[in-house]
């Protein structure tokens, strides 16, 4: 006769209790998830609205006519020439003592359309007003970093001139 073995058999477990595997609900790790997903939402959220305000700063035309000379670009996001005047402008106003304010506005907004139309100017276009506000100059395409450099220098000279007399 074959001898059978006695086999203990594991306790099963309660079905009231979670099983090994699976983890219970914690508010806690709940809070800590929702503040990790706020913390790394906070930071981009930040970023877009510090660039929001200072593109409201930069399209502010409020300044021409404030008794310092202004440059004010026509701008359109989606053009590569826009792009590349505007850098060659800010590298020049970087190079310059006393640069003068430096203003774009964006085409495509009610703003700068209205500026645009008004000043009988198109995207690429630079126009330059004296501390008064009368329209000194416009530069009309891509232009380079010196021959901008020149054309601020001389705006400022310009003022600085009127002034003195």
């Amino acid at each position: 006769m074959a001898k059978t073995r006695n086999k203990r058999r594991k306790p099963t477990a309660h079905p009231r209790k979670p099983r090994s595997g699976a983890r219970r609900f914690r508010p806690r790790r709940l809070v800590r998830g929702i503040l990790i997903a706020l913390a790394l939402l906070a930071v981009p959220v930040a970023w877009l609205i510090v660039e929001e305000r200072d593109a409201r700063a930069l399209a502010d035309l409020s300044v021409i006519g404030s008794g310092e000379p202004v440059a004010v670009q026509v701008f359109d996001r989606g053009c590569p020439d826009c792009r590349r005047l505007r850098d060659n402008a800010e590298q020049a106003l970087a190079n310059i003592e006393q640069p003068p304010a430096w203003r774009v506005v964006n085409i495509n907004t009610t703003q700068g359309a209205r500026f645009a139309s008004e000043q009988l100017v198109d995207h690429v276009t630079i126009v330059l007003f004296d501390a008064q506000g009368q329209r000194t100059g416009v530069i009309r395409g891509i232009t380079s970093v010196d021959e901008l450099e020149t054309a601020f220098t001389d705006l400022r000279g310009r003022t600085t001139r009127r002034r003195e007399r």
